[in-house]
């Protein structure tokens, strides 16, 4: 990123125009990726296929296999993410606590846990946790989008989690076939003019957070190319959009190379996917959260 691309960002998220987007990444250290959790299931239940590495095609299997998918994200759930460890949120640099600093009034994330809700907790916000209602008999209260009146909506910011939240098992995007039900249900609101105006019944992208798409730009952390939720996000969200509504976004990613890459074919792949993402609007920093988060820190003088 250049120097100017900073000065935009930070001058962005400092004044709260700014949309952060959280995918498992930005939980690194606390819980494990999606790569490890694929391989851990799938010598749990001998999965016999080749692409053991992905998470969706093995929960699906295994939830064949019990014959109950709500057992299975349960059990999941149990096992990988409820009791784990959080981040220091006392940690200026952790992804969670650096973010919850700003006064940034929407939040959005794929992650099942609820470490942003609980950075914001300890930043002294009182922050609403919304989960997207994208199944069937998902709950939806428009009144969750609105904070107390008189209240700054920074003070009170949305949470809101696209592919489920761990005390609602029914709610998350885990198997193959639930990511399917979750591009019919984007598929069908795309169709759909973007209001910004509240209404009764559930919408995908409810009204507050079609207009936080729509007119600020947006902070992508924890997610990688290769990554099926990244592209869902890249190609069913952000290219959605009309072009007079396009800003332009910044991604942390992390160089997809084999070990052992050459220098060359680093430089290669690095301008190849600068281009890539630059079709979309977005800049790229090349490297881990944990270094973005730092080199933030320094650039925003320490952050709020």
């Amino acid at each position: 990123m250049e120097d100017s691309e900073w000065d935009r960002l930070v001058a962005q998220l400092k004044a709260g125009r700014c949309a952060p987007f959280l995918g498992a990444g930005a939980c690194h250290g606390s819980l494990k990726l999606g790569s490890q959790l694929s391989e851990q299931w799938a010598d749990e239940y001998d999965y016999p296929f080749v692409d053991r590495g992905d998470l969706a095609q093995v929960m699906r299997y295994v939830t064949v296999c019990e014959g109950d998918p709500i057992y299975v994200k349960e059990k999941f759930l149990d096992q990988d993410i409820r009791g784990a460890a959080p981040p220091d949120f006392a940690n200026p640099c952790e992804p969670h606590a650096a973010l919850a600093r700003f006064p940034i009034p929407i939040y959005l994330t794929t992650n099942y846990d609820d470490f942003m809700v609980r950075a914001l907790q300890f930043a002294g916000k009182k922050p609403r946790q919304v989960l997207c209602p994208w199944y069937p008999s998902a709950p939806f209260h428009p009144e969750d989008f609105h904070p107390p009146e008189g209240e700054p909506p920074a003070v009170h910011p949305i949470v809101y989690h696209l592919h489920g939240h761990a005390n609602a098992p029914e709610s998350l995007v885990l198997t193959e076939d639930d990511y399917i039900e979750f591009l019919v249900a984007l598929g069908e609101e795309r169709n759909q003019p973007v209001y910004m105006s509240d209404s009764p019944s559930p919408s995908f992208l409810p009204p507050p957070v079609a207009e936080s798409l729509s007119r600020m730009p947006l902070l992508f952390v924890g997610y990688s190319l290769r990554d099926w939720t990244f592209q869902v996000i890249l190609q069913g969200i952000v290219k959605a959009l009309p072009r007079t509504m396009h800003r332009r976004h910044v991604s942390v990613q992390m160089l997809p190379l084999q070990a052992g890459a050459t220098d060359d074919q680093r430089r290669r792949a690095e301008s190849y996917l600068t281009r890539y993402f630059n079709g979309l609007n977005i800049s790229v920093y090349w490297g881990s959260a944990a270094d973005f988060f730092r080199e933030l820190d320094q650039r925003a003088g320490g952050m709020p």
